[in-house]
């Protein structure tokens, strides 16, 4: 398991009673950072008994992240570090400056280059772009940012997506 998580680093989610949790964790270090939710009995349990015993973990997993994201995008506002706006985050990560894209999960903008820009584009325009958000992303991870997205509606005063600058 410590293999496995080292060369694909993940959440790992483990369940059981509490004194097994902790002989598991004393017994190794493959659960040492994992995320323990006390329950038992889902050895044999059904799917849905494993969703239920993981879903309020998960969800409340999912909350914190999304206010550290929050935080740290606020954080950059006051470094002057903050970047929003397609146009922008899209110069932004072509360049390699990107440390941190939040991107709401439903977000989708349509676009036309204008050479050196990005204009928002009709949904009739043949010379539109409407995967422009995948690209951004994908550019992204591929300087090495780190890539968080959010629920709808968190990055409303950023148009959907916003981001931390490494300078």
């Amino acid at each position: 398991m410590a293999a496995l998580l080292r060369q694909h680093p993940r959440p790992l989610y483990v369940t059981g009673e509490p004194a097994a949790l902790s002989l598991l964790c004393e017994s190794g270090t493959a659960t040492k950072d994992a995320v323990h939710i006390q329950h038992g009995g889902l050895a044999h349990g059904t799917h849905e008994q494993v969703w239920q015993a993981v879903r309020p973990v998960l969800e409340e997993e999912a909350r914190k992240e999304t206010q550290d994201v929050a935080r740290s995008l606020e954080s950059a506002r006051g470094r002057k570090e903050f970047a929003a706006g397609v146009d922008e985050l899209w110069q932004s990560a072509r360049e390699g400056r990107v440390r941190l894209l939040a991107v709401e999960e439903n977000y989708q903008v349509t676009v036309r280059d204008a050479g050196d820009h990005l204009i928002i584009a009709e949904d009739e325009d043949l010379d539109a772009r409407e995967d422009i958000v995948d690209e951004i992303v994908e550019q992204c991870l591929e300087t090495g940012a780190e890539v968080r997205f959010v629920p709808d509606g968190t990055l409303a005063d950023a148009d959907g997506m916003a981001a931390v600058l490494r300078y």
